[in-house]
């Protein structure tokens, strides 16, 4: 069989047909598939998405202001200087391991001795009040640690 006989062979070929049962689950599945669209959508009143941009931007202007004090005493310094650090009170430090790697033992190249090495993702957070109005300011910092730590084999 030549090369031509060959591919007008297999270019008469077709397909079988899919059976009925396939057909009905391929349509049962597109059916609930759609069933989301067929749904009413809910639509939020046309005042809601500016009013919430504009709390955003009020609730941004009062931690601001609860921030800054107006300075009365002098008319030459400042309008708005920072709290004192000793009016606020610390209330708790946090600090949640996110992710911890391996990355191996590793031999310290001075002393010769195994050293494990890891790696700890972990994210911080510093509370702190201002007992004057009961602001809470919350500061929240990504940390990566390199540990070594001794290996002793046993």
């Amino acid at each position: 069989m030549n090369e031509h006989e060959l591919e007008s062979l297999l270019t008469s070929l077709t397909p079988a047909r899919p059976s009925a049962a396939l057909a009905q689950r391929v349509d049962r599945e597109l059916e609930q598939d759609m069933r989301w669209a067929l749904r009413p959508a809910r639509r939020s009143p046309r005042w809601l998405p500016p009013m919430m941009w504009t709390s955003l931007g009020a609730a941004a202007a009062v931690a601001i202001m609860s921030l800054m004090q107006t300075n009365t005493a002098s008319t030459s310094g400042p309008a708005f200087a920072l709290t004192s650090p000793t009016s606020i009170m610390p209330v708790s430090t946090i600090r949640e391991v996110v992710d911890t790697q391996n990355e191996g033992i590793r031999y310290n190249e001075t002393s010769r001795l195994p050293e494990q090495h890891m790696k700890i993702v972990s994210l911080e957070r510093h509370a702190w009040i201002d007992p004057r109005d009961g602001a809470q300011i919350t500061v929240e910092m990504p940390r990566e640690d390199s540990v070594v730590l001794p290996v002793s084999f046993q």
